[in-house]
C-alpha cells in the first residue's frame, strides 16, 4: 500500500461503517467530546479568544458521510462563534490544490481541514496554508504529506484499524466465554479485500478471539458484500455448518445482513454471539433488544469536537509543534 494512498484509506473505513453522520449532532460534544488525545479548546480559552474561519475541503462532497460531517461540524463551530467555509472538490485532487490554495492567497481562512483524495497533491498548498500562519488539521499520518512528525502548526487524525478490530474480536471473545463456554463457531465477514487497512483489521479481529477465546473456531470466513449479499453469504455458511453459533461482521451492511440470515434459520439471536461494527440506527437498535451482543463504532461526533478543539489549539500558536490524533472509537453494548 503506497504512503500517498493512506490519508484516503484512512477514511474509506469510518465511511463504510457508517454512510452518514447524524445532522443534529449534540452541540454539548463541543465541551465534552475532547477526545483522548486532544486537549479541550474551552480549557485553554483560545475558543473565546478568537473565532475561527474555518475551511473543510473533503476530497468530494458527493459522499453522504462527507455531508453529514460538514453540517454537524458547522453546527458546532457556530455554537462556538466559529464559522466554516466548504469546498468541493468531487474527486479530482488538483481541484482539491486550487481550492485549498485560494484560501490561503486570498485569506479567506485561519484554520483548514482537509481530508485530501492525494495526499502529494495538496502538500505544498498545505505549506503555504502554515507559511501564512494558517493552521492545518490534516487526515492520515505526516510521512503522508513528506512532514516529520511534530511539525508547526499542523496536527494529523487517523483512523487505528488495528485497535478497531481488536475491539471486535475481543467483545466477540467475552460474548463466547459468558454464552458459549469458549466453544464459538465463529462465520466471519471479513472487511473486504482492497479496502484499506484491510489486514489490519482482519488480523486484530482474529488474534484478539485467538487471545480470549483458544477454544473458537472460523468455520467460514468471507469478504463482507452489501446487506442482501451478507445475508445470502451466511446463509450458505449456516448450511455447510449448522452448528455456527457466533458471526463477526466489520460494517452496518453486512453485520445486519448476517443477523437477518441466523434469524431466516430459526436461530434466537440472543443466544448467540454476534458482534457488528458502524454504529448506525437499526444496528443500535439490534444492540438493544439483544440481538447484537455489541457493535463498534467510531464516533465522529468526539472526532469533530477534538478537531476543532486541535485547530484552536493550534491557532493560538501556529508556532508550536502538532501531533497525531486518532478517530474515537466507541462500543455499544445494552
Amino acid at each position: 500500500m503506497s504512503r500517498s494512498k493512506s490519508p484516503v484509506r484512512s477514511v474509506l473505513r469510518p465511511l463504510a461503517v457508517a454512510l452518514t453522520i447524524a445532522v443534529g449532532l449534540s452541540l454539548a460534544a463541543c465541551s465534552s467530546g475532547g477526545g483522548t488525545a486532544a486537549p479541550s479548546a474551552s480549557s485553554s480559552g483560545s475558543t473565546a479568544a478568537k473565532p475561527l474561519r474555518i475551511g473543510f475541503s473533503p476530497f468530494s462532497m458527493q459522499i453522504p458521510a462527507f455531508i453529514g460531517m460538514s453540517q454537524g461540524m458547522t453546527a458546532m463551530a457556530q455554537a462556538q462563534g466559529d464559522t466554516v467555509i466548504t469546498a468541493d472538490a468531487k474527486g479530482d485532487p488538483s481541484t482539491q490544490q486550487q481550492q485549498i490554495q485560494q484560501w490561503v492567497d486570498l485569506g479567506q481562512v485561519d484554520a483548514i481541514w482537509v481530508i485530501p483524495q492525494s495526499a502529494p497533491a495538496v502538500a505544498s498548498a498545505l505549506k503555504s496554508a502554515l507559511d501564512k500562519g494558517i493552521v492545518v488539521l490534516a487526515a492520515g499520518v505526516p510521512a503522508d504529506y513528506g512532514m516529520q512528525d511534530g511539525a508547526a502548526g499542523i496536527t494529523f487524525s487517523n483512523t487505528d484499524n488495528k485497535a478497531y478490530g481488536t475491539q471486535i474480536g475481543t467483545l466477540t471473545s467475552d460474548c463466547i466465554n459468558k454464552r458459549l463456554d469458549g466453544k464459538g463457531q465463529i462465520i466471519f465477514l471479513k472487511s473486504p479485500s482492497g479496502a484499506q487497512s484491510t489486514a489490519a483489521i482482519n488480523d486484530a479481529i482474529k488474534a484478539a478471539v485467538a487471545a480470549g477465546s483458544p477454544d473458537a473456531t472460523f468455520v467460514n470466513e468471507q469478504d463482507a458484500k452489501d446487506r442482501l449479499g451478507s445475508q445470502q453469504i451466511v446463509s450458505s455458511a449456516l448450511q455447510a455448518s449448522p452448528d455456527a453459533n457466533s458471526m463477526i461482521a466489520t460494517d452496518d451492511e453486512s453485520s445486519l445482513g448476517g443477523l437477518d440470515a441466523f434469524k431466516a434459520a430459526g436461530k434466537d439471536p440472543s443466544k448467540l454471539c454476534i458482534v457488528g461494527a458502524g454504529g448506525n440506527d437499526e444496528a443500535k437498535a439490534a444492540v438493544a433488544n439483544g440481538e447484537f451482543y455489541a457493535e463498534v463504532a467510531f464516533d465522529f461526533q468526539k472526532d469533530i469536537a477534538q478537531n476543532l478543539a486541535e485547530l484552536h489549539t493550534l491557532a493560538a500558536d501556529p508556532s508550536a509543534p502538532g501531533q497525531q490524533l486518532t478517530i474515537p472509537i466507541t462500543v455499544i453494548q445494552k
